[in-house]
């Protein structure tokens, strides 16, 4: 079998080599007719149209896979690109969002802020108002207590004006009489008569001086008047009087003579 085998082999390349001899030498003609003719040359000549077409499919195959997967790419392109535009503007959105929670929320922070501020304001002011309503009671009542202090002091014036005056007048009468004892009428005088002395005396009630600051017209008349204060020398109803009061009234005074029998 294996000689036999061997032997078909060897035929068959001669067989071949020869064929391909022939053809060369042989016209085109006399080659296709004997293609035509041979069925073994017809069948490779199928195959051949047969794997020339399978690799025509092949490559239609791949040319339609390639266009799809181009398609498919294109697609996956746009998609990511509007999945992407998506994204984007999910986050600005979501970053427009946050902006203005922010924003919000910073607003609401000046606000309760401002509230606050506003809030230690009027606090502030309802402190002062309250310090100066304070104030303006203790000034009032300030004014109240001087007032009231002062129309003690006027009143204490007054009676003490009061009491001086009538102090003064009292000591004033006495030296008046104490004059008009010691006076000596006159020939010369008449009714209607009177002369005005500056007497100048000192705290014991001793007359230190006499002086004629208006005369009566009549020199007699006025120096019976002088004369008269000089024999008294001494007021003794002075001596217990206050000092600020003698300083005021007594230590030097105008004394007005009018002797009480020229009225008669």
């Amino acid at each position: 079998m294996l000689l036999h085998a061997l032997i078909f082999v060897a035929l068959f390349y001669m067989q071949q080599a020869n064929t391909e001899v022939i053809d060369v030498i042989r016209p085109a003609t006399v080659k296709a007719l004997l293609v035509a003719e041979n069925p073994q040359a017809k069948n490779e000549a199928l195959q051949r149209q047969q794997q020339a077409q399978r690799v025509q499919d092949q490559r239609r195959q791949e040319q339609a896979r390639a266009e799809t997967a181009q398609r498919e790419e294109l697609q996956r392109r746009e998609a990511e690109q509007v999945a992407q535009q998506k994204r984007t503007e999910l986050q600005q959105r979501q970053e427009q969002e946050k902006r203005q929670a922010e924003q919000r929320q910073v607003a609401e922070q000046q606000k309760q802020r401002d509230a606050e501020q506003q809030k230690q304001r009027d606090a502030e002011q309802k402190r002062q108002q309250e310090v100066a309503a304070q104030q303006e009671a203790q000034r009032q009542e300030q004014r109240r207590q001087q007032q009231a202090l002062a129309a003690q002091q006027d009143a204490a014036a007054g009676e003490a004006a009061r009491t001086d005056a009538e102090f003064v007048m009292a000591y004033s009468a006495a030296i008046h009489d104490l004059v008009q004892q010691n006076w000596s009428r006159p020939p010369s005088a008449r009714n209607g008569m009177i002369v005005v002395l500056r007497i100048t005396m000192v705290p014991t009630g001793d007359v230190l001086d006499v002086a004629i600051v208006q005369s009566s017209g009549d020199f007699a008349f006025d120096r019976a008047a002088e004369s008269a204060v000089l024999k008294v020398g001494r007021f003794r109803e002075l001596q217990g009087m206050p000092t600020r009061l003698f300083d005021r009234n007594f230590r030097s005074f105008l004394l007005t003579f009018r002797p009480q029998d020229l009225l008669n």
